[in-house]
């Protein structure tokens, strides 16, 4: 298997990602879906492994969380963006604008890691230039969603405490990394000291 995933008739997967946002979340996304969406062609299958290597289903066929975000219009140019800056995360190392750079740009770049000739090489290329279609590489964060497994983290919390010494007034900004826990009492003991030690003196 090509290490970057091409299918020859680009104008299915631009159809395909089109309808993500109008159409329901499958339990699976495999052949027989891609049949009932009227993508029945063999030439259409390579769609399964592109959704894999963008992470829009996982290895099971199941939609992920970057999927089921991207059906989500205000965000869906930003998803698209953060996943293919990581499935292609070595040619935006080459060219950090690679969504910008002409066939030609592409192709030599391809040319390197894809092991097939020369169709497979322009499938290559326009493959990745039709999910760029989908991408918004302007947006304020194109960061992927947090995985599950991050899910309870508390980030960095930042808390300005205002003093008064003689006559001046003085901000203390502290900085907090608090720990993943679902023991809330915890959390009401760091805010409790907090609250006793710095904003009631």
């Amino acid at each position: 298997m090509e290490r970057y995933p091409s299918i020859q008739n680009v104008g299915s997967l631009r159809n395909f990602i089109k309808q993500i946002p109008t159409l329901g979340v499958p339990p699976k996304i495999i052949q027989q879906y891609l049949e009932s969406v009227g993508l029945k062609s063999k030439n259409d299958r390579p769609i399964i492994t592109i959704l894999r290597f963008i992470n829009f289903v996982d290895e099971s066929g199941s939609p992920t969380d970057n999927y089921k975000l991207f059906r989500n219009k205000e965000k869906s140019g930003m998803i698209m963006a953060a996943s293919l800056k990581k499935a292609y995360g070595e040619l935006f190392q080459t060219y950090s604008d690679a969504q910008n750079r002409d066939n030609e740009a592409l192709r030599n770049y391809f040319s390197t890691v894809v092991s097939g000739g020369e169709a497979v090489l322009s499938n290559t290329v326009g493959t990745f230039k039709a999910l760029c279609e989908f991408a918004d590489f302007g947006a304020p964060s194109a960061e992927p969603p947090i995985a599950s497994e991050s899910v309870g983290k508390v980030p960095l919390t930042t808390v300005s405490v205002p003093t008064v010494a003689s006559g001046l007034t003085i901000n203390v900004n502290i900085e907090l990394q608090l720990p993943a826990t679902e023991d809330t009492t915890i959390y009401d003991k760091i805010f409790q000291s907090l609250k006793k030690h710095l904003l009631e003196r």
